[in-house]
């Protein structure tokens, strides 16, 4: 932050850090607001200002899974963190003896029953996050009623298609967070 902080005023651009203390559209409710992650408060920024006054889970698919919630009152309350769908095929190869690392986008079918070793990890591992999210979500409807789930990041596309909720996919929903945040501190 330092050095972009630097050539920025070189140039005599005063930036706009997203820290604790930075004035949002939604209340932050999460116990240590110092260790979350402003990838995980952008994009909550981001669906909040899509679906005002609504309760609202993001996902995101990156290298990690991140599930944040929304409430109502424009609260952020917390969420989850998860290993992402390449860390979890890493993971299965790194901390194994014989598994092989499997690349998913050498498969054009998620079936639920392997038929061989990598076909038995793709399995296990893309269908162990579609029942992750699937559960999660129906969780959050349980305790929140109704919800909307709004999902980005590089695997979003294809969890999006495989789960049965209503998702809508943001490719760029950080990305609007932080116009968001600039824009409400302007």
């Amino acid at each position: 932050d330092e050095v972009i902080e630097y050539r920025l005023k070189e140039k005599k651009i005063k930036p706009l850090f997203l820290v604790p203390e930075l004035q949002l559209p939604v209340k932050i409710l999460y116990k240590t607001p110092h260790t979350l992650g402003a990838d995980r408060v952008a994009g909550s920024v981001a669906a909040h200002t899509q679906f005002p006054g609504e309760n609202i889970l993001k996902l995101d698919f990156g290298t990690c899974i991140t599930y944040d919630v929304v409430n109502s009152q424009n609260e952020y309350l917390g969420g989850a963190i998860s290993p992402g769908l390449l860390m979890r095929f890493r993971a299965l190869h790194n901390y194994t003896a014989k598994l092989p690392l499997v690349d998913p986008m050498q498969f054009s079918a998620f079936e639920l029953t392997g038929t061989d070793t990598p076909t038995s990890i793709l399995s296990g591992v893309v269908n162990g996050i579609k029942y992750e999210v699937e559960g999660i979500i129906n969780e959050y409807r349980l305790r929140l009623g109704s919800l909307k789930v709004v999902a980005t990041g590089g695997d979003a596309g294809l969890f999006a298609a495989l789960i049965k909720s209503e998702i809508f996919a943001r490719p760029y929903l950080v990305l609007e967070g932080l116009n968001e945040i600039l824009n409400y501190n302007s």
